[in-house]
């Protein structure tokens, strides 16, 4: 007896099983983003490497100042995979290779860039140029899930104007919003300077 005889001899099991996988799959496809955002991607997770007085706002003697989720509820705080996860199912993967370190430990470990300059790059500004400088390849996509260009409320003269010449410079939000939360790292020297046609 074949294959193709058992499969056809237990047809209804074998039917039956496939249409749980295939549920089973399509579940996972739609469960996968929120589930590891809501679920996965905690603040305390992210804590268990990075340091809670360097990233969280509420820890005693702490470097981060507080970064609200909604700007009408004083008590809220945004959460890490809030502004370093950008939405979409794809780039939700992107916590998983994080948290194995595939991301950060590989091939990040230092800045060779600024190394061959003859620059030693202590480890917090390479990380913080590594986050500005993605942010900045994709438009800062995480800052304006949240913000709305059109609908930010200015409380200064300076902020309209700031904007308008963003607007007309095609800036991104981190370009000018580059030590917005955690300890200050200065802006490298290089830092925001987009490919021209004839960098190939």
């Amino acid at each position: 007896m074949d294959i193709f005889d058992l499969l056809f001899k237990y047809r209804k099991a074998v039917n039956i099983a496939l249409g749980v996988i295939a549920v089973l799959f399509v579940s996972w496809i739609f469960a996968y983003e929120p589930v590891t955002r809501n679920f996965v991607a905690q603040d305390a997770v992210c804590n268990y490497c990075h340091l809670p007085w360097e990233f969280n706002s509420d820890e005693r003697l702490t470097a981060t100042k507080p970064h609200l989720a909604h700007p009408d509820d004083k008590t809220s705080q945004a959460t890490c995979v809030d502004c370093h996860l950008p939405e979409g199912w794809w780039n939700t993967t992107y916590a998983y290779t994080h948290f194995l370190s595939v991301t950060d430990l590989f091939g990040h470990m230092r800045d060779r860039d600024s190394e061959r300059a003859g620059d030693w790059i202590p480890p917090r500004a390479a990380t913080a140029y590594r986050v500005r400088d993605r942010m900045f390849e994709n438009d800062s996509n995480t800052c304006r899930t949240c913000h709305v260009e059109a609908e930010i409320k200015f409380t200064r003269e300076r902020g309209v104007n700031a904007h308008k010449l963003a607007i007309k410079e095609k800036k991104t939000c981190i370009e000018c919003h580059n030590n917005l939360v955690h300890r200050p790292v200065d802006v490298r020297a290089n830092a925001f300077k987009k490919a021209s046609p004839s960098d190939g």
